[in-house]
């Protein structure tokens, strides 16, 4: 078994790396990713990890990128952290700039789509409490009954991330926000993951909702891998994926995306057979 997407509170999970290398053991688990968005310092951070996790781990980061007008995430895995960390300092201006100017794109965008928050909203932020400025203002949003109305679907509105990918990123949707000028694209993010030793993998796909295919079509001649296995996808979409990487001789992974308590998903939560680990080993070399 494994679980190769995996958030620490080094970007907007709950648990510290030795808090999820614990539950790893717990799980059983012989190979786990963990997968921070845009960085890489847990695999800075760990000393003497097998005092909490017999089984492997496999260097790993979720990147964001951008691929025709959507906001996308590209996970890599198996590079040189060192590299890495270089890398990230060019591709991506310092995160708590970003955020904040994320949070004035989503403020902005919220209010002219009739959204109601609470007085000097902004100013009330708190990193500390919520690592993504567009997860903050989702909880805010949500402060309101009213806002309700606004939103075209159940799930956006209870879950932040769905709300992002749904609505946010989606260039199909009125909530759109442009961040082409402040994320990197797509081929630009493989690129770096292939400079420094790694392979490039597709996660979530069907989380883009009707803009899956698009992303499949474009990027998969360029990356390494699909995420196949994931908590949202039904059996036939993973049976799908699945095919895909069989017939372009791709890695097939999976993951839970464990954020910690904020959300349902548990770290080797996902049904991952056995014989994909083989698939794993065979494609990327984990020491």
């Amino acid at each position: 078994m494994f679980d190769l997407h995996i958030h620490t509170n080094n970007s907007d999970g709950l648990d510290s790396w030795q808090t999820v290398l614990q539950k790893a053991e717990e799980a059983g688990l012989q190979l786990i990713s963990i997968t921070d968005h845009d960085n890489c310092d847990v695999y800075f951070q760990m000393q003497n990890p097998e005092k909490y996790f017999t089984g492997k781990i496999l260097v790993g980061i979720e990147m964001q990128a951008y691929y025709k007008g959507l906001s996308i995430e590209i996970l890599g895995y198996g590079f040189d952290i060192h590299k890495m960390r270089d890398h990230l300092q060019d591709l991506y201006i310092p995160f708590n700039e970003l955020n904040l100017l994320v949070m004035d794109k989503v403020y902005a965008k919220l209010l002219s789509m009739g959204i109601i928050f609470a007085p000097n909203v902004k100013d009330s932020y708190d990193p500390a409490k919520h690592y993504f400025s567009a997860d903050y203002l989702h909880s805010e949003m949500r402060k309101f009954p009213d806002n309700k109305r606004l939103i075209p679907d159940e799930a956006s509105w209870e879950r932040d991330n769905l709300f992002f990918r749904s609505h946010l990123a989606n260039p199909n949707s009125p909530f759109y926000i442009e961040e082409s000028d402040v994320v990197p694209p797509a081929e630009k993010i493989v690129e770096v993951i292939h400079k420094t030793g790694g392979k490039a993998v597709l996660p979530h796909v069907y989380q883009y909702n009707e803009n899956a295919d698009l992303i499949l079509d474009g990027l998969l001649d360029i990356v390494d891998g699909i995420e196949c296995f994931y908590p949202s996808f039904s059996a036939a979409q993973t049976e799908r994926l699945i095919k895909l990487c069989e017939k372009n001789n791709l890695l097939i992974t999976g993951g839970s995306d464990y954020h910690g308590a904020k959300r349902d998903s548990v770290i080797g939560g996902v049904e991952l057979p056995g014989h994909y680990l083989s698939n794993v080993l065979k494609h990327l070399y984990i020491g």
